[in-house]
């Protein structure tokens, strides 16, 4: 029961709410009733005694409400405190992680206050990235540096890719310890297609917001990265000159020498009038090569 009482915060309350709710896999109706059903003490008057309330029908519009009564203000210097200390939990995912880090967006630097400029508006956006990647476990961070994002939601997408491939990872693990083929096939299966649903998502809201952001400045902001990955000893996009295989392909054959076989040895002798018998010859340098035939040492 929630009574309204700081033994029990309103967002620990509608937590637990939100637990029972997907294990029993409840519906809005059923979530909103037992909602109601817990209240007591001022919060069930606090309810009860404006006529609207009881219209509401949406179980996250009873929770706002609940939680804009209820929620105690924390201090901006606690909130700043908490920004800074904000990890990755060992057991926590990265959307859990992203939706922490937006939420202090929210309360610390209120992005979506127009009347900030707009260098404002991006000196916040890179520290709250920059407070995100810092964040992340180390397995994942490495990935995503690597990356090169150049926003937080860039950032997001690419440590959500890791997380996925480190699932397949872990299913691959379970294969070797004796997990039947059927059962390995499905959850492959399974990863890959939530990986797959993910990527999509994330890129048509990559793409809806850049055609946003072309239609304001003329232009595409995704073209200044086009170029990024592009080999320049091949020419191919994807990776960079120094991880190119034909170029390590080419530098092996340039360097390949056939077993038994000596290197081929260039004598160079100059030879002066003294050494040629006191021959009468030109005062031009005469130079000799002899080259060594294979076999010989």
């Amino acid at each position: 029961m929630y009574d309204g009482g700081e033994s029990l915060g309103i967002r620990r309350f509608l937590a637990k709410i939100n637990d029972v709710a997907n294990l029993g896999k409840w519906s809005n109706d059923e979530k909103v009733t037992i909602l109601k059903l817990k209240l007591a003490g001022i919060a069930e008057e606090f309810f009860l005694s404006d006529p609207t309330h009881s219209q509401l029908t949406e179980y996250n519009d009873i929770a706002r409400i609940l939680i804009g009564r209820f929620e105690k203000a924390v201090p901006l210097s606690t909130r700043l405190q908490l920004f800074s200390s904000c990890i990755q939990g060992p057991s926590e995912s990265v959307q859990e992680f992203a939706a922490r880090i937006n939420k202090l967006r929210t309360q610390i630097f209120q992005s979506g206050n127009s009347a900030q400029n707009t260098a404002v508006r991006n000196a916040n956006d890179q520290l709250l990235q920059s407070r995100f990647i810092s964040g992340l476990r180390n397995d994942i961070r490495r990935f995503v540096l690597s990356r090169d994002p150049l926003n937080l939601d860039e950032s997001i997408n690419a440590a959500l890719i890791e997380e996925q491939n480190m699932k397949l990872n872990q299913i691959a693990n379970e294969e070797r310890s004796g997990l039947s083929p059927a059962q390995t096939e499905n959850l492959v299966l399974s990863a890959l297609t939530d990986r797959l649903e993910e990527i999509n998502l994330r890129v048509g809201r990559l793409l809806e917001a850049s055609s946003v952001t072309a239609r304001k400045t003329g232009g595409n902001s995704f073209n200044r990265r086009e170029n990024v990955f592009k080999c320049f000893y091949c020419g191919i996009q994807g990776h960079r000159q120094a991880e190119c295989r034909k170029k390590q392909r080419d530098i092996r054959s340039a360097n390949y020498q056939p077993p038994g076989e000596a290197p081929l040895v260039i004598f160079l002798f100059h030879v002066t009038p003294a050494s040629m018998g006191g021959m009468s010859i030109s005062k031009n340098r005469v130079f000799v090569i002899i080259t060594q035939p294979p076999g010989i040492r």
